[in-house]
């Protein structure tokens, strides 16, 4: 199961805002290459394939890997030979680059889905409770820290109703992007909302089945 990754090319504290985030640092630009292309070029370029510079802006890791391949694209290369489709390679933006073609909406549905760590397996050394795997809470519910505790537990039964482990925690297995799509999908249906919307298959890949109305 892919959780986190670790870059060896980029210093620490770059590269762990960078692959948690899935946006780049205010100072990426400086982190693209092409011969004779000043920082002017490197903006501009940037600016074409959807990284935005005005605001710190957060979105799905595919987005991310497609960025990176509009940049290669286009002859640029990240500094040290860092590619995020190197520490991603199930994403489907990389899977699409490693077979050459762009997938179809079937293999797309297909692959592995792992931004929801709902879905994550629960290693008993680390002493983690499902209650640490809650991703959901009901729709409007308060969000000050002293309703957390009510909200996980109104969240997790509905979560084990839609179709995630029970207990939360408790299977190593992640599910396809379709099949995580409809548990998602049931929690919306039942008044609940994502604790963060990246962690929504719709966000990411809005052409999946069932996404378009929501």
């Amino acid at each position: 199961m892919l959780r986190k990754v670790q870059c060896f090319t980029l210093p620490a504290l770059v590269a762990s805002v960078f692959l948690l985030t899935g946006c780049p640092p205010p100072y990426e630009n400086t982190q693209w290459q092409r011969p004779s292309t000043t920082q002017d070029g490197v903006r501009a370029a940037m600016v074409k394939c959807g990284y935005q510079f005005k605001t710190v802006t957060y979105e799905p890791d595919n987005f991310t890997a497609l960025r990176f391949q509009c940049m290669h694209k286009q002859g640029f290369t990240y500094k040290g030979g860092f590619d995020f489709c190197d520490v991603r390679t199930k994403l489907p933006a990389c899977v699409a680059q490693q077979r050459g073609h762009e997938l179809s909406l079937k293999e797309l549905e297909a692959l592995p889905f792992d931004a929801d760590k709902g879905f994550f397996d629960i290693k008993p050394e680390t002493g983690m409770t499902e209650y640490d795997q809650v991703t959901w809470r009901r729709k409007g519910a308060s969000q000050h820290f002293s309703h957390v505790v009510e909200n996980e537990r109104l969240a997790i039964p509905v979560m084990h109703q839609c179709g995630y482990p029970n207990p939360l925690g408790s299977t190593p297995l992640l599910p396809s992007i379709g099949r995580a799509a409809q548990v998602q999908k049931c929690m919306q249906d039942k008044g609940f909302e994502p604790i963060n919307k990246l962690q929504l298959v719709c966000t990411a890949y809005p052409q999946v089945t069932g996404c378009a109305k929501f």
